[in-house]
């Protein structure tokens, strides 16, 4: 029933925004992000204070269609790296993750002139497509051994700001807040689940306009 209302909403926004003057472009960025994991274990205590994070890279294209009274649809694809490192009875482990992310945004810009304010929030689903486990020098492979889950879910906050160069292309900065909300963790009883803070640079292409 959640789905079809989103699915009925998003169709709703595309009508309308299909009524007035509008743009579509093709977005290229790169994000640097500190990532991590919120943890708790079989006796529900929370841990998250005992794992460090990692910085970490991505990259990512999507489409962009801006309607002129300022509504954002954003789908797109990303590559993006997770994980975090542990230190526990004097043992060093650390988890290198890399998922394939499918999203789709839904935002509002706040149209000034070449510089304009925008907010996006999107959901993400992504698929592991390969994963690492070090144990002090001794590397496991996660993706075959089957450690971790090998789907995620959630959502990303993206406040940002672009400025154009030209009537064609356009620059953009965002800062980023990932939540997972998906159970990566296995083992019964704990739960572990991604999130990140980050910063994206790109470029985006205009395709038409309307």
């Amino acid at each position: 029933m959640k789905k079809m209302k989103v699915i009925i909403l998003l169709i709703c926004a595309i009508t309308v925004a299909k009524k007035s003057n509008a743009q579509s472009a093709f977005n290229i960025d790169a994000t640097q992000s500190y990532t991590s994991f919120k943890y708790m274990d079989t006796q529900g205590a929370v841990l998250n204070s005992e794992y460090s994070g990692l910085f970490t890279g991505s990259y990512g294209i999507s489409y962009r269609y801006t309607a002129d009274f300022g509504l954002i649809i954003r789908p797109g694809l990303a590559m993006r790296n997770a994980g975090a490192s542990l230190v526990y009875d004097d043992m060093n482990y650390s988890w290198k993750l890399q998922y394939a992310d499918a999203r789709l945004g839904l935002g509002y810009v706040y149209k000034i002139k070449r510089i304009n304010p925008y907010l996006i929030a999107s959901g993400y689903y992504s698929k592991l497509l390969r994963g690492t486990q070090v144990l002090n020098n001794e590397d496991f492979n996660i993706t075959e051994s089957g450690l971790l889950n090998n789907s995620d879910y959630g959502v990303l906050i993206s406040p940002g700001i672009d400025f154009a160069f030209s009537d064609y292309v356009t620059g953009y900065i965002e800062l980023n807040y990932l939540m997972g909300l998906c159970n990566i963790e296995k083992d019964e009883g704990q739960t572990a689940k991604n999130y990140a803070y980050g910063a994206t640079i790109g470029v985006s292409f205009t395709i038409s306009k309307k």
